[in-house]
């Protein structure tokens, strides 16, 4: 099953309804996700911002807002958030 982009590696759930928000970071990178995905990767950036898209339901972006609960790491950009796998020895 597909997940949307918001959807950080360190967060396994399927996503949580349509995608229906864009997350930006402090360089105006972004992603578009569920709010569920949304709600981790806003959680994990420092100075990030949620935008609610045009299709979104009335409250989707406050929704997202009030559930990123702040980590214990606090991420500049959305680059950082990107976790990839060790090489695996042949």
């Amino acid at each position: 099953m597909a997940r949307c982009p918001a959807a950080l590696p360190t967060t396994p759930a399927p996503c949580a309804g349509p995608i229906v928000v864009t997350v930006l970071d402090q360089d105006n990178a972004g992603a578009d996700g569920c709010e569920h995905h949304a709600a981790h990767l806003l959680a994990a950036l420092d100075r990030g911002r949620v935008f609610a898209l045009p299709h979104a339901p009335a409250g989707a972006a406050h929704r997202v807002f009030k559930a990123a609960a702040p980590q214990d790491v606090r991420l500049h950009r959305l680059a950082d958030a990107i976790v990839t796998s060790p090489a695996t020895p042949r």
